[in-house]
């Protein structure tokens, strides 16, 4: 009966039940479960095992640079915001409502760390990230609009439930750059969260993207779900490199 019922389980897709089926049945022996109980256990590796398989594959279509966690961060050094803070933004809420998280600063203050440790947790809670630096995810976009594309590269967005955007304000913005930025954030206003890491204050964006019009209609739809946080303070950066040198 035992290949029988394996392929049975796999014809209703319940892979990982059929792949370990006779672990699961030892296990039921040695404690004497009843079959509800056995048949609860079975169900249970199996939804545990597509959640970790699911977290993989979320990890893996977030495209982090590298894996920061919030436990990593040392909240001694950086005092601008605290760990009390931070846990309300980890019971994701705000992602729920649809509102933007943004985080300015000088370089090495840890924005970039932040922004993946939130990132790296939503995706652990279920939920769908992208991370982009502001480059790239410009790269991306005038790429699209040159191919006729770009309408389609916007509703492909529409998977995710939170997209991360590093290192706004390092690069001045062409004026046709800022218009296609603009019809981002107009498309995300409302329907997904954004969390926008920045060297500059939002009272600069204008020198950013070259254009004081655009940069107030970003604003206005960016800042109208959203909470500002700035973070102040020496560069983690630099006080690594002064321990090593000491």
């Amino acid at each position: 009966m035992l290949p029988q019922v394996k392929q049975t389980l796999r014809d209703v897709r319940l892979y990982h039940s059929a792949k370990e089926l006779e672990t699961v049945i030892e296990f039921a022996k040695n404690n004497d479960l009843s079959f509800l109980d056995f048949l609860d256990e079975l169900l249970k590796f199996e939804t545990t095992c597509r959640r970790k398989n699911k977290i993989k594959r979320h990890e893996k279509f977030a495209n982090f640079p590298c894996i920061k966690t919030i436990d990593e961060f040392d909240f001694r050094f950086q005092t601008s915001v605290s760990k009390k803070d931070i846990n309300e933004w980890l019971t994701f809420s705000w992602l729920d409502n649809r509102e933007n998280k943004i985080l300015m600063g000088a370089p090495g203050v840890g924005k970039t760390h932040l922004a993946l440790g939130i990132g790296f947790s939503a995706v652990h809670k279920g939920y769908r990230v992208l991370f982009k630096s502001m480059q790239t995810l410009m790269e991306d976009m005038i790429i699209a609009d040159r191919g006729g594309e770009f309408n389609s590269y916007l509703k492909k967005l529409h998977l995710f439930d939170l997209i991360i955007i590093d290192e706004l304000g390092y690069l001045p913005l062409a004026n046709a750059c800022g218009n296609l930025f603009f019809q981002f954030i107009n498309h995300c206003y409302e329907n997904k969260s954004l969390m926008i890491t920045s060297n500059k204050m939002c009272s600069e964006w204008d020198t950013f993207f070259g254009d004081r019009t655009i940069a107030a209609a970003i604003l206005d739809r960016l800042l109208h779900h959203s909470e500002s946080i700035y973070l102040d303070g020496d560069s983690y950066r630099l006080k690594n490199i002064d321990k090593k040198n000491k």
